[in-house]
């Protein structure tokens, strides 16, 4: 079946020009209602969009063939992100392309706001006004900013800021005190922000935690003649609180660009005096528009062939570097969450996953994804992919940890999958890549085998005696099944064994029975490496 992108709003050429290359079809139809688009959306493996489109939960549920929904930009509260991931729908925005662009924008809007300009501009050539003393403005310089939100966009503001010879306050419960001090900002909490800073930014998504961030009582703490932006989300401020703020004083002027609701025809905000706004302009530059689009039409490309992607939304957030190095691993994680399945059934209670040696260092988040993936995808009808697995597990009450360890043993890095049922004792499956990045397993319940070819494998714990293959190749024979390779792990002889038998073809059930009934031969298992 060809692949479909349907591109519902308008990006700039070059976006286009990238999804042109690809070997998917594109449909532009942009201006689709709500009805229009679910009528279609069926059709489709990957959307594009930017602000104007909604994509809801009814648009997802109607996007039977969808893999992959674009966002040409930073913010995806168009998009209903949780119904996207609880389908296993890949959410992808273009966090960098308008970074430069908006914190152009905000240093714009202070300078703005400082020397009163869009005010002095419309009293002088509309009103033909030549009042000089009535715009008395602020000297940037030597004032103290205060940063909420040290991202991509808060850091460059920052940068600019201190360039203007401005003190920096930043509160970013997620920036470390390492990059605050690389960045040369003073890292602070907002309440002390708030008491602080001459100027107030904020640069934080709009979430539940952020919402009216800079309300009533923290316009309380600031001190007289304070000013206010907002480049980022309406509803991060408080606008009501905003509103009494302005017309008490205690804040001097705020510059908007955007609003809770927009257009904000309805806010009292619009036309205040000592308000500057703009119609959501953050990223309304030619240069911004080419980036982004360019920048997720690339991304939903690399989606649609599988491949990792630097800015999924729903998936943890990772540099290209990091992508590189954890790339070989993926294949590796997911075959041993199946082995895992393959050897303890269904059921599954609780999944430790230990990375060791190089890997310990490294944030391997999508490689737990990868093992829950190939653990659930077995024993479950609904799709499970590097998406939703997380949420089909937790639903599933498995409960899932990630634990680290420096020494790998015999090797430079080790994935071990450790847990249970609750019906059989702890089950262990580990692996690492050899020779050229190549799967390997080497562990199986604490024994060692060394398999690094795919394909079918007879597992079973068996007594170690002579004989033991023996009696289990004879009987293999006699079915023609052919047996690839053979391999015992023990850690003592004469003790408790792990045989592992490559075959040429599935062991049929009838076959299986019988390799169980053989005396000290107990496990038996057909799973596929």
């Amino acid at each position: 079946m060809e692949v479909r992108i349907l591109v519902a709003d308008p990006i700039s050429e070059e976006g286009l020009a990238v999804l042109r290359q690809g070997d998917a079809q594109m449909d532009v139809r942009t201006g689709l209602s709500q009805e229009q688009l679910i009528d279609v959306i069926g059709g489709y493996d990957a959307l594009i969009v930017r602000s104007a489109t909604r994509v809801t939960a009814a648009v997802i549920a109607a996007g039977d063939r969808l893999r992959v929904i674009g966002r040409a930009g930073v913010g995806v509260d168009n998009i209903d992100v949780d119904a996207a991931t609880r389908k296993g729908i890949l959410v992808i925005n273009a966090p960098e392309g308008n970074t430069v662009a908006t914190a152009e924008h905000t240093i714009a809007m202070m300078f703005a706001l400082a020397r009163w300009i869009p005010q002095a501009h419309a009293s002088v050539s509309r009103d033909r006004r030549w009042e000089r003393q009535q715009f008395m403005g602020m000297q940037v310089a030597g004032k103290v900013l205060g940063v909420i939100g040290l991202g991509r966009i808060g850091s460059q503001v920052a940068r600019r800021a201190i360039a203007l010879g401005m003190q920096v306050l930043a509160y970013d419960p997620y920036i470390s005190p390492e990059r605050a001090k690389e960045l040369g900002v003073e890292l602070a909490e907002v309440d002390d922000i708030c008491r602080r800073a001459h100027v107030i930014t904020v640069h934080t998504p709009l979430t539940r935690a952020t919402e009216h961030l800079i309300g009533r009582r923290q316009f309380e703490l600031m001190q007289p003649g304070v000013r206010i932006i907002n480049c980022a989300r309406g509803g991060i401020i408080d606008e009501e609180a905003l509103l009494e703020a302005l017309e008490s004083g205690k804040v001097a002027g705020a510059a908007l660009d955007v609003f809770r609701s927009e257009p904000p025809w309805d806010s009292p905000l619009v036309g205040h005096p000592r308000v500057v706004v703009t119609p959501h302009l953050g990223a309304s530059t030619v240069e911004s528009q080419i980036n982004v689009a360019v920048d997720v039409a690339k991304e939903v490309l690399r989606a649609l062939q599988g491949e990792p992607v630097p800015h999924a939304v729903n998936l943890p957030a990772l540099s290209p570097e990091e992508l590189e190095k954890l790339r070989p691993f993926l294949d590796l994680a997911e075959r041993l969450g199946r082995m895992y399945t393959e050897l303890v059934g269904g059921g599954h209670r609780r999944l430790e996953v230990v990375y060791s040696g190089q890997l310990a260092e490294m944030n391997c988040s999508p490689l737990t994804r990868a093992v829950l993936k190939g653990m659930l995808d077995p024993i479950l009808h609904e799709s499970v992919n590097y998406v939703n697995a997380p949420v089909v597990a937790r639903e599933r009450g498995i409960q899932v940890s990630e634990t680290r360890e420096p020494g790998a043993g015999h090797y430079q890095s080790l994935i071990t999958l450790k847990g249970s049922n609750g019906q059989v004792g702890d089950r262990t499956v580990a692996g690492t890549l050899t020779g050229r990045n190549v799967p390997t397993l080497v562990g199986i319940d604490g024994y060692r085998v060394n398999v690094d070819t795919s394909g079918y494998l007879f597992v079973a714990r068996n007594v170690d005696r002579p004989g033991m293959i023996g009696k289990v190749g004879t009987l293999l024979g006699e079915h023609g099944i052919n047996i690839a390779f053979m391999q015992v792990g023990r850690k003592e002889v004469g003790g408790q064994a792990v045989m592992v038998l490559g075959v040429d073809d599935p062991i049929p059930p009838q076959v299986l029975e019988r390799l169980a009934g053989i005396e000290d031969l107990w496990d038996t298992r057909v799973v596929y490496w």
